[in-house]
């Protein structure tokens, strides 16, 4: 019994929410202030394991636990906390065309 409840908890850690999400931030100017602006604006912020913010590449790099929180809210929280531009890189923005505008396909 005891085999199987370190067994168990074993899996709970190996199978854990862990994520990681890389942001496009448009509007940083300088390599000091505003890499820590993003920085601060995750501060405290449940789930939010760890972030890295790159200025030449104009990215931030976050491990979050998807479990409490999810890329969409990140980008939101920098975005808000910040007023920069944030894109998460890994979603592919969808476009219509004029076709599926007029004949009404989503």
């Amino acid at each position: 019994m005891k085999t199987i409840l370190i067994a168990l908890t074993t899996c709970g850690f190996l199978f854990s929410g862990e994520s990681t999400a890389t942001y496009r931030v448009e509007g940083m100017m300088c390599a000091i202030n505003c890499p820590q602006k993003v920085n601060d604006s995750l501060n405290g912020v449940d789930g939010i394991k760890s972030c890295k913010v790159d200025f030449e590449s104009k990215t931030a790099t976050v491990v979050f636990d998807d479990k409490k929180i999810d890329s969409d809210k990140i980008a939101k929280t920098i975005a808000k906390g910040t007023y920069y531009k944030v894109m998460d890189v890994n979603k592919k923005e969808t476009s219509r065309s004029f076709w599926d505008w007029l004949f009404g396909k989503s």
